[in-house]
């Protein structure tokens, strides 16, 4: 038996899209899940949210001085810290994608 693949590159390209639209997605689902489980005083460290989507991956980050402290529940507004709470609602929500 014989099978002949035409238009393998076009595949591939359609393959790789399609993760990167998805890889994209996630990366914003899980940004809009960190800005809402960040607590606001000034608003400075959920305004300084940003992203990065590779390829294949993709990076969440914060650089705000404090954001440390955060996360280890500092404020009373989320005990919890952010990126816990994040994590979680976000896979909630792209398990329904």
């Amino acid at each position: 038996m014989k099978v002949e693949v035409l238009g393998i590159n076009e595949t591939i390209r359609f393959l790789g899209t399609s993760v990167t639209d998805k890889v994209s997605q996630v990366a914003s689902i899980y940004l809009e899940e960190a800005k809402k489980a960040t607590p606001i005083k000034s608003g400075r460290a959920r305004r300084n949210w940003r992203k990065e989507v590779n390829r294949q991956d993709f990076n969440v980050s914060n650089n705000v001085p404090y954001i440390g402290r955060l996360e280890e529940g500092y404020s009373k507004q989320a005990p919890k810290g952010i990126t816990r709470v994040a994590s979680r609602r976000a896979k909630r929500r792209v398990q329904k994608i």
